[in-house]
C-alpha cells in the first residue's frame, strides 16, 4: 500500500504516476495513465478479490493459534470453502523473514509422502488417508524437503524440486554468508553445492557410523524434521501443492 501512496506504479504494465479514481470495497483505486487500467493496493496479490475484510482480522488470529478450517469458519462467521480460501491465499501472501544462518549450519533432506488430495484426475490408483507407497525407499512418490539450521535455531525450509546440488544451492544462497561452516550427511550433492556457495563443508559418514565429530552432527537439524512432521501431522493430511503454505505457517 504504501509503494501504491507513493509511486502508484501500475501492477499492470508496470508505470509510475497513476491517478486516483475514487473508492470501492473500502480500498483506494486508482487509474493508470499509461495503460487505462484501474487497480488498487491489492490487485496482483494474493489478497486480491477477496471480501468480507472486516473479518480478515480475525482470520489471522485463527491462524495463528493453529485452529481447524472449521474452527476458522465458525470463528469468523464464513463457508468452510470460504475459510480454506482465506487460509491458502493469507499463507500465500505471507513474507517469511528469516535471520541469516551463521556459524555452524547443519542441512539435510527429509521426505514425506506425495499427496494428490482433491485432485480428480489421478494417474494413479487413490490410496487411503495415510496411506503407504508403492515402492521401497526413495521414489517420486517421495517429496523431498530440505531444512537447514544453525546452533540459534534459525531454521529455514523449502520443498525441492530436485535432490541436486543447483536446487540446494537456490534454497541455501539468500540464508547463508561466507563465514558459514555447512555440516550435511555423505549425500553426494551437498559438497558442489557448498564450493558454489563458497562456504567450507564437512561431511559425516553416518553409513559408518561417524554420527558425531567434535562438535560437528546434524542433530539439530534432525530434531526440526520431527518437529515440521509432528506439525503437518496434525491436520490429518495435506495436499503436496500446499505443502509450501504449510512450511511457512511452521515458521509463523
Amino acid at each position: 500500500d504504501a509503494c501504491v501512496r507513493e509511486e502508484r506504479r501500475c501492477p499492470h504494465c508496470g508505470t509510475a504516476g497513476a491517478v486516483k479514481r475514487g473508492r470501492a470495497n473500502g480500498l483506494r483505486r486508482y487509474r493508470c495513465k499509461a495503460c487505462g487500467k484501474s487497480f488498487n493496493a491489492l490487485t496482483g496479490t494474493p489478497l486480491a478479490r477477496l471480501r468480507l475484510k472486516e473479518r480478515w482480522l480475525d482470520f489471522t488470529r485463527t491462524l495463528s493459534t493453529g485452529d481447524t478450517v472449521r474452527g476458522s469458519a465458525a470463528q469468523c462467521e464464513v463457508a468452510l470453502t470460504t475459510a480454506f480460501r482465506w487460509r491458502h491465499r493469507f499463507l500465500t501472501a505471507v513474507k517469511t523473514t528469516t535471520a541469516p544462518l551463521r556459524g555452524i549450519v547443519e542441512a539435510d533432506e527429509t521426505y514425506l509422502l506425495d499427496s494428490r488430495k482433491g485432485d480428480r484426475q489421478l494417474d494413479r490408483p487413490p490410496r487411503k488417508r495415510g496411506g503407504k507407497a508403492a515402492k521401497r525407499g526413495l521414489s517420486r512418490e517421495q517429496v523431498p524437503i530440505l531444512v537447514a539450521a544453525d546452533r540459534t535455531g534459525t531454521t529455514v525450509s523449502a520443498v525441492l524440486p530436485a535432490v541436486s546440488a543447483i536446487a540446494i544451492q537456490a534454497v541455501l544462497e539468500p540464508a547463508v554468508g561466507p563465514d558459514v561452516l555447512l555440516v550435511t550427511d555423505g549425500a553426494s550433492y551437498f559438497p558442489p553445492a557448498a564450493v558454489a556457495l563458497g562456504i567450507s563443508h564437512e561431511a559425516l559418514v553416518q553409513s559408518a557410523g561417524e554420527r558425531v565429530r567434535g562438535e560437528l552432527h546434524i542433530q539439530t537439524v534432525n530434531s526440526r524434521h520431527q518437529q515440521i512432521k509432528g506439525f503437518l501431522r496434525a491436520f490429518r493430511g495435506i495436499a503436496t501443492k500446499y505443502l509450501p503454505n504449510y512450511l511457512r505457517w511452521f515458521h509463523l
